[in-house]
């Protein structure tokens, strides 16, 4: 058995590197250590830098003082669908506007991505099966990924096969502190506002605590965009934060998001956008003109947050 054990390993590991550059160290088989359904190998062949192992990973998030997040099955809108939950009768497809998932579980291509709707997937109080279409980001992260060493960004996460358009990818995972704790901690660089309002209320920060997804890259000419998803509570305060191709990704392209022009007007004064696309909008040059046009409120803005 012990035998059978390793060479399953070996030949996990083998699929896992298939996708890797010459050179590449891989550094860790699985930096998830099994909580994902899928492994999440690391592998570096730009410096001598380790994987990183400064932060505790979750497959979910967590909190760290109560948040009184309303999870109370009586307060849930759900479906009595006994079959097809994308049919028009549908209470959670109705509440997204529409079932927005299709057989394979890919966001229909007439979904908005510039402004996403609420997404809201049948849920524990529904009627359905539980292999039912409109339960996707609950499912968890099932696309191969790999992290792995840029040669000017640190870290960044790739993929390890083909992903076709409207694929969930991963969700934004950390630690749910208000506002004003987020305010009162040093380093803002992981925070993730929950809602796009000037004032937030609740944000996630994956600076001790997170998924892989800490470690995606700003793009100026993004491949994944944020959607808000509710799954197991209705609570509008804490939504999941969950990421979708917006384009067909090829195996060994490398993953990120636009993170805002707010988190640009903060954090410019202390480094610029390394994407490296013709249409950059936050390097050097281009964030001098942006600091040149920003008032002096949006400069006085303490957080550095990305937002969907």
């Amino acid at each position: 058995a012990w035998a059978a054990l390793q060479a399953n390993r070996k030949e996990r590991d083998a699929k896992n590197s298939r996708h890797s550059q010459a050179g590449e160290k891989l550094l860790h088989s699985d930096i998830a250590l099994g909580q994902e359904q899928v492994p999440l190998p690391c592998v570096n062949a730009v410096d001598s830098e380790p994987y990183p192992d400064d932060y505790k990973y979750i497959p979910e998030n967590c909190v760290t003082s109560p948040m009184n997040i309303d999870r109370n099955i009586t307060h849930l809108q759900y479906c009595v669908c006994k079959e097809d939950c994308s049919a028009s009768i549908c209470m959670c497809g109705q509440l997204s506007l529409r079932c927005w998932y299709d057989k394979g579980g890919r966001l229909l291509p007439e979904f908005c991505r510039e402004e996403p709707p609420l997404i809201f997937e049948c849920n524990h109080a529904c009627s359905c099966w539980r292999t039912c279409k409109n339960r996707v980001v609950q499912n968890g992260l099932r696309t191969r990924l790999q992290l792995f060493r840029t040669s000017k960004k640190g870290w960044g996460v790739r993929a390890l096969q083909d992903i076709p358009q409207g694929t969930f990818i991963c969700e934004y995972v950390g630690e749910i502190i208000s506002e004003a704790e987020a305010e009162m901690r040093q380093n803002d660089a992981y925070l993730f506002s929950l809602d796009d309002k000037p004032q937030d209320l609740y944000c996630i920060d994956a600076r001790f605590y997170g998924n892989i997804s800490r470690f995606l890259n700003h793009m100026c000419e993004p491949n994944l965009f944020a959607c808000r998803v509710f799954t197991t509570h209705q609570d509008l305060r804490f939504p999941h934060i969950a990421f979708f191709a917006s384009e067909n990704i090829k195996a060994g392209e490398e993953l990120g998001f636009n993170y805002g022009d707010h988190f640009w007007e903060v954090k410019s004064k202390t480094f610029s956008c390394e994407c490296g696309s013709s249409k950059c909008k936050y390097s050097s040059v281009a964030m001098a003109s942006l600091q040149a046009d920003s008032t002096p409120e949006d400069q006085q803005q303490p957080s550095g947050s990305y937002t969907a």
